[in-house]
């Protein structure tokens, strides 16, 4: 029904809601008024109005807080006008009043009520009206008659003890919630209001703040409640207090005071909050004597990383110990000749977490400045750990230039772990002449790992070796090949389909003959004639001794199912006489001339250190052969997929793969 009071509160919300944006006031989407017909739209809040979600037990004190700050943030702006000259009294804040979004943000709503004046007007409005919500209203409007900007601060320090009581200010038959709360307080009794499902939760200098705050909202004399701004802060105090015990403390490592008492500068680090103590050690800590750095992830493991000035060094004379900029320790070690680095490293660490997956990576970089296309370099670092020659192909670009290449993974027992090691050479072809600065052995927690570590003496890496497995997914290097139906043979003999039994989806298949290039001046390839009974086809080609071979074909989408994604596998086998390719291969579609990337894929399965999210590894197949991912594509509908591709091997050559064709699978 039409009234005029409704008309005056319909139009005070749309102006104040069309002037007045800010993400903890409710949004209006969009109003009619026609015909007397009045309808606003508001933003959607999926958990609806706050006075709801009180007495929730799900609701934590860290929500709680936070809906808090946002209802105080969002009355301050109104009291500040935004971006107007005019300052908004709600006059009517209370849970009811506070609506809630999926993820817990509170917005004011309700503006029927609301007054706008000058901000500088601290004697607002004689009220005629009544005004507000009873339990929620300020007692000095109730005598003298007038609402100002502290009335709507008293009305938010109710709303803040129903989050902190899980109550309503009103509950029919019970004593009104300010009354109780006074009572209380004064009786130094607060503590038992405090919502039972919470209560335990609570740390002590977080309920302090937030009850001293909320508590001053509630002063008899309106010019002794804070401003909207200071509750905000204090507010922002008790939930920095509440945080630093329930999130940082348990990011510390276990053996923190230990850690801080070995640094080179303990009393920094006693008197100050447990985030700002992660922060500190996230970024480092140096020990006392300077020659190791403590860091400390997210989930409280221990990182490490030992100076190169304590390995050990053949030639003094192409070795230096200097300063250089950007690096966590006073010196580093300067190595002339990356070609024969007679570097032997035996360390013991100090605070590694016992029984997680450890990446050991030596650290270094170029003494001249240079730029990396990607985020991998192959450096072929060759060493030896134990009576083992190993080499770790690719070095990780980082922060401030320097790179890492992992040597190896295992799984302390214990916080203090023997590592040797012995650095051999750099590849002076693909690194050059230049020299490096080292700068140590940083021992890192890997989350998600397949690795070889030997159980027997693991700290020296002598014994037997087994695979440990982490929870990471790792499809991509154990996943088998999936199972087909019988292939059939095509009239040429040299083409072969099938569908899958997984999804339906064709798969293709073409011989050698059909896909590797050979120039007419260059002999790279032997072909063998195979019977039926070997092979699928009839001949299969053997590499010579080449670093390089192509791939070339038009793919007669008929084959394939239209619109697929396809992976395309090479299928082959190493013969006996083959001792090589043990280094990854580069891939590139030499059809996309202006990009330059390849993808890198390995012949032999590789260690762990040489993995790098590289998922172009060969698995086994059901005929004996092997398979590996060279291409991936999309079918699409033209007649053909032109197929370009160029392989090449880093170190040595091609010789000894056998090459048997190509097969398309659906992804």
């Amino acid at each position: 029904m039409y009234s005029e009071q409704g008309e005056q509160e319909f139009l005070t919300e749309l102006e104040i809601l069309s002037e007045y944006k800010h993400k903890n006031i409710i949004s209006l989407l969009g109003y009619c008024d026609e015909e007397k017909e009045r309808i606003s739209v508001f933003e959607y809040a999926s958990n609806g109005s706050l006075d709801r979600h009180v007495d929730n037990a799900s609701l934590t004190w860290t929500e709680r807080i936070k809906i808090g700050i946002d209802v105080a943030r969002g009355l301050d702006f109104l009291h500040v006008g935004g971006s107007t000259q005019a300052s908004v009294i709600h006059r009517d804040i209370k849970s009811a009043n506070i609506l809630l979004t999926g993820n817990w943000k509170a917005k004011i709503s309700d503006f029927g009520l609301s007054k706008i004046t000058a901000i500088n007007n601290e004697m607002d409005f004689m009220i005629d009206d009544a005004c507000g919500t009873p339990g929620y209203v300020d007692p000095q409007y109730v005598e003298q008659g007038f609402f100002t900007r502290k009335s709507d601060i008293y009305s938010l320090g109710v709303v803040l003890f129903e989050i902190m009581c899980g109550r309503t200010a009103f509950l029919h038959g019970q004593e009104d919630l300010v009354h109780l709360v006074k009572r209380h307080y004064e009786d130094g009794k607060l503590f038992e209001l405090v919502f039972r499902d919470i209560k335990n939760t609570i740390v002590p200098e977080s309920l302090t703040a937030y009850v001293n705050i909320a508590y001053e909202c509630l002063h008899n004399e309106r010019e002794k409640r804070p401003d909207a701004s200071m509750v905000v802060i204090k507010l922002r105090e008790a939930l920095e207090f509440q945080v630093d015990i329930e999130v940082w403390e348990a990011k510390r490592p276990k053996d923190y005071k230990e850690i801080i008492q070995l640094s080179k500068t303990p009393k920094i680090y006693s008197d100050v909050s447990n985030k700002v103590l992660c922060e500190m050690f996230s970024k480092g800590i140096l020990l006392q004597s300077g020659k190791a750095c403590l860091s400390v992830n997210d989930n409280g493991e221990t990182n490490e990383t030992v100076s190169a000035t304590m390995f050990s060094y053949e030639n003094n004379r192409l070795h230096k110990r200097i300063s250089i900029k950007k690096s966590r320790f006073q010196r580093v070690v300067k190595i002339m000749d990356i070609s024969n680095l007679k570097t032997r490293i035996k360390i013991r660490t100090q605070f590694l977490s016992p029984n997680l997956i450890y990446g050991a990576h030596l650290v270094f970089k170029f003494c001249d400045p240079r730029k990396f296309p990607c985020n991998l370099m192959y450096v072929n670092l060759k060493y030896q750990m134990g009576n083992e020659t190993l080499h770790s192909y690719f070095a990780t670009y980082g922060d401030d230039e320097w790179m890492m290449i992992e040597l190896c993974r295992f799984i302390p027992h214990k916080k203090d772990v023997v590592f040797e090691v012995l650095l051999e050479r750099l590849s002076r072809y693909y690194c050059g002449s230049g020299a490096i600065y080292l700068e140590g052995i940083h021992f890192r927690v890997i989350s998600d790992a397949i690795l070889k570590v030997k159980p027997e003496g693991y700290e020296k890496l002598k014994g037997v070796e087994r695979d440990l497995k982490s929870n990471s997914n790792s499809n991509s290097v154990q996943q088998m090949s999936v199972d087909y139906d019988v292939i059939t043979q095509l009239e040429d003999g040299e083409k072969l389909f099938s569908l899958s039994k997984a999804n339906g989806k064709k798969w293709h298949m073409l011989s050698a003959k059909m896909v590797l290039y050979e120039s007419s001046d260059v002999k790279c390839y032997n072909w063998k004639a195979l019977d039926e009974s070997e092979s699928r086809f009839q001949e299969v080609a053997e590499l010579l001794s080449h670093q390089v071979f192509r791939i070339k074909c038009k793919i007669e989408t008929q084959k394939l199912s239209a619109d697929t994604d396809y992976a395309c596998y090479l299928v082959f086998k190493l013969s006996q006489k083959c001792h090589g390719l043990q280094c990854p291969v580069k891939v590139r579609d030499v059809l996309l001339r202006k990009n330059k990337e390849f993808k890198f894929l390995y012949f032999r399965s590789p260690r762990a250190v040489n993995l790098h999210n590289i998922e172009r590894v060969p698995k086994p197949r059901e005929d004996g052969l092997m398979e590996v991912i060279v291409w991936e594509f999309n079918s699409g509908n033209n007649d053909h997929v032109p197929m370009s591709l160029k392989l090449g091997c880093y170190e040595g050559t091609m010789s000894g793969l056998m090459v048997y064709g190509i097969e398309f699978r659906p992804l």
